[in-house]
């Protein structure tokens, strides 16, 4: 009778390595290697605007930086290694240590995170990427949802919260000032 055999457990060199060796862009997930596909326009434009609109908070306060899609943050170490990589992410300037970007993954983990839904997306995997995500210590997740145009926010032990495109998504106590129109995201 065969036996079967262990899944490798890759390492965040190991995703670094094959990832630019091949080309292809992956996750880490506690120690498995997930493909990610390519976008389609629309999650790409609103990716885009949603990033754009944090930028332009982030070079105005001089608060911190934003990472655009892809850009891979290390989560977990260990066994249970874990690189996500949001659609964008804002980390405080006082976060970076002293105060530089890094060159690979980054291992401090973002204030915000924000995932847009693809049409190709579960419910159960976006409920594992907010979870890894507020697990590791985001203070904030936004999951925009193109289909409904609708924001749900996510903060550790508080009840989700579901916008629509009459209210308004606010940076509250990570991005303070920050305000923007639901319908802003999703108009063209």
């Amino acid at each position: 009778m065969a036996v079967a055999q262990p899944k490798p457990k890759y390492t965040v060199d190991d995703l670094w390595e094959i990832s630019h060796r091949t080309g292809k862009r992956y996750e880490l997930v506690r120690g498995e290697l997930r493909e990610l596909t390519p976008t389609g326009w629309e999650h790409g434009r609103i990716s885009a605007r949603v990033a754009r609109l944090l930028d332009t908070y982030a070079s105005t306060t001089r608060r911190g930086i934003v990472l655009g899609a892809e850009a891979g943050c290390v989560l977990r170490k260990g066994d249970a290694v874990t690189v996500r990589a949001p659609d964008a992410a804002f980390v405080a300037l006082e976060r970076l240590e002293e105060g530089r970007v890094p060159e690979r993954f980054g291992e401090v983990v973002p204030d915000l995170v924000v995932e847009v839904v693809s049409p190709g997306d579960t419910y159960a995997e976006i409920a594992e990427k907010v979870n890894d995500w507020l697990n590791a210590g985001v203070r904030l997740v936004w999951v925009v949802d193109p289909r409904d145009r609708r924001v749900s926010v996510h903060k550790p032990g508080e009840p989700v919260r579901i916008l629509g495109e009459g209210d308004t998504l606010c940076g509250e106590e990570v991005l303070p000032g920050f305000e923007c129109a639901i319908s802003e995201l999703f108009a063209l």
